[in-house]
């Protein structure tokens, strides 16, 4: 009911479902203002939990970012800490965006997956998904890898609001603008719907929510169970604000990540964006 929505009576469950779902929009749509409006409608919900609270203004504070409006983003962070500072998780990852203000992330980390415990979140990746539910969406393994060592695996949990699966990176861009990228991954799929396939994505976010690169490789997605190399190159604007990158798995499947590769290329030549050999 509308009149219900409006007088913040939804239902906890809801609530969660329309976070997700806002969390979606922002990192995998790129909707950043649209994200925005949903987490202002969330944040007004008298029966949200303070989980979700915590977790919609952290997100606000990620939109703020990427809009640029970095003073806005910062006491937005501190008050994540304030408000809601026994929620150990989203406050700590709040802490330590705060930690490096003055020199964010300049590039992907554990790439190769070997950081993390079997089971769980792979360290330095996350899932738009709150916290408590994002091993049930992203895991470690130390077995069934391409390269024997560790790798990561994609799933959607059987009562997800969403049937996309999505484990990601998202760093600072500074350091790449003007310069080309190329991101490669090994996928492959273990499906149980013909429909189910797995895509590696890259986007490019620019100054004032304009438009950049963005390939999510929906034109030659991985459906098979054998490994498969994946490829993307980008030019990198120079008004880029944030490089997102991440693996999807889209439907009810399980994706397995290895190898995961990103590096700027010294001669990038004429190869096209979003190029797989």
């Amino acid at each position: 009911m509308t009149s219900g929505l409006a007088a913040g009576l939804e239902a906890p469950a809801s609530i969660e479902m329309r976070l997700e779902a806002a969390i979606y929009r922002e990192i995998v749509l790129g909707d950043v203002n649209g994200a925005m409006e949903q987490y202002k409608l969330i944040l007004g919900q008298q029966q949200k939990s303070r989980a979700v609270a915590a977790r919609a203004i952290f997100q606000t504070a990620q939109c703020l970012e990427k809009l640029g409006r970095r003073a806005e983003a910062r006491d937005t962070y501190a008050r994540v800490l304030k408000q809601y500072g026994d929620e150990t998780e989203i406050a700590a990852s709040a802490r330590a965006r705060l930690s490096e203000w003055e020199n964010s992330i300049p590039g992907p980390l554990n790439l190769k997956f070997e950081d993390g415990t079997p089971g769980k979140l792979p360290a330095a990746w996350f899932v738009p998904a709150l916290p408590k539910d994002s091993d049930h969406w992203a895991q470690v393994r130390r077995s069934g890898c391409m390269n024997k060592g560790s790798c990561a695996v994609v799933l959607v949990p059987d009562n997800a609001p969403v049937r996309v699966g999505n484990l990601m990176q998202s760093f600072s861009a500074t350091a790449y603008r003007g310069k080309t990228l190329r991101l490669t991954a090994w996928l492959r799929l273990d499906a149980t719907d013909p429909d189910d396939r797995a895509q590696m994505w890259l986007s490019v976010d620019r100054l004032d929510d304009r438009k950049g690169f963005f390939d999510n490789m929906n034109d030659r997605p991985v459906r098979s169970a054998e490994w498969t190399k994946c490829e993307i190159h980008a030019k990198v604007d120079d008004d880029a604000t944030f490089i997102k990158f991440g693996m999807m798995s889209i439907g009810r499947g399980r994706v397995w990540v290895d190898d995961v590769s990103f590096e700027v290329l010294s001669n990038p030549g004429l190869k096209n964006n979003g190029s797989r050999p």
